[in-house]
């Protein structure tokens, strides 16, 4: 018998839900809305704060937790094909709350054969609230949604493997001090859609295009991000060559993952009257002595735009 008859054939032995079901309460909310099974239990010492599965029946979710539950119209989650695609996305909205930083986690699923994305919010707190749903998350081998439709039990089952890097989106929520409820809550009644931030690129990519621009606009000329250096052979041309050359260079677009593999648009060839030049940006602290180590900072970088001829290397 498949896994989902079994769900289905259990379902139809369980007592009647109670009104305060988690299941219920969440069959009532509108369709494309998620949540997840972990809630935060406090007792009376700190230490004994911990998060908890919060499973509405016994036998329901054993082995299958934590669960992430999504929404679906009636008769919609047997609607998709049997092999359902699911593709899983997460990461961390690090930002500011007054003068509090909030770290909140996110994760996303998109299954093939619907129009929703869903998101789930979690809060990891920053603290020392101990054990972290992150730290059950990170050593599952697979994610586990529960399809819901109008009803108070679940309709659907989804396996999905467990793709997901929890280290290091734990090791990035850690690098910011603890935060409080009301602080995560004002996060998230930000209203980030779930398209949003399915779209939102990773800081490492927000990084990498920051600098590509301000590197073009500094070889656009915008001087004030830095200066130009030419070597012996090009402060040797003619006036009117040097600006050709450099016009040449601002004009440059060919930047391929071969000749620029960090997308930094930092260096490049060009070729006039049958001599190659090439031109490349360094990055200089403030002081211009040492290496910058924060290249998408205009005030902390000082960039250098050398060109020299390619038999000059």
């Amino acid at each position: 018998m498949s896994r989902n008859k079994q769900l289905l054939s259990q379902q139809k032995q369980l007592p009647e839900t109670q009104k305060n079901d988690f299941f219920k309460v969440f069959s009532q909310s509108p369709i494309g809305t998620s949540s997840w099974n972990w809630v935060l239990t406090s007792h009376c010492s700190e230490k004994n704060q911990f998060f908890l599965p919060l499973c509405t029946t016994s036998g329901l979710t054993t082995d299958y937790e934590p669960l992430f539950l999504l929404k679906f119209s009636t008769g919609k989650s047997w609607n998709l094909e049997n092999s359902v695609k699911v593709a899983a996305k997460a990461g961390v909205f690090i930002t500011k709350v007054g003068s509090i930083s909030v770290a909140p986690l996110y994760v996303l699923f998109q299954l093939s054969g619907n129009d929703y994305i869903y998101q789930v919010w979690i809060n990891h707190y920053g603290g020392n609230i101990l054990p972290s749903p992150l730290d059950k998350l990170e050593k599952m081998p697979y994610l586990t949604l529960l399809l819901i439709e109008d009803k108070s039990q679940p309709e659907r089952l989804i396996k999905v493997n467990n793709q997901i890097d929890w280290s290091s989106l734990k090791a990035k929520i850690e690098s910011v001090g603890s935060w409080n409820l009301d602080a995560f809550n004002a996060v998230k009644s930000l209203g980030y859609s779930a398209q949003e931030l399915w779209d939102r690129t990773t800081e490492k990519q927000v990084r990498e295009t920051t600098i590509a621009k301000l590197n073009d606009r500094f070889r656009n000329g915008d001087k004030s991000l830095g200066e130009y250096r030419m070597s012996r052979q090009v402060l040797g041309l003619p006036r009117k060559k040097q600006k050709e050359l450099f016009k040449e260079i601002q004009d440059f677009s060919n930047f391929t993952p071969e000749n620029d593999p960090n997308g930094q648009h930092e260096m490049g060839q060009v070729i006039m009257n049958g001599v190659e030049y090439i031109w490349k940006i360094d990055y200089l602290d403030t002081s211009m002595i040492m290496l910058s180590d924060a290249p998408e900072d205009i005030n902390k970088t000082t960039r250098v735009l050398l060109v020299i001829r390619a038999d000059e290397c």
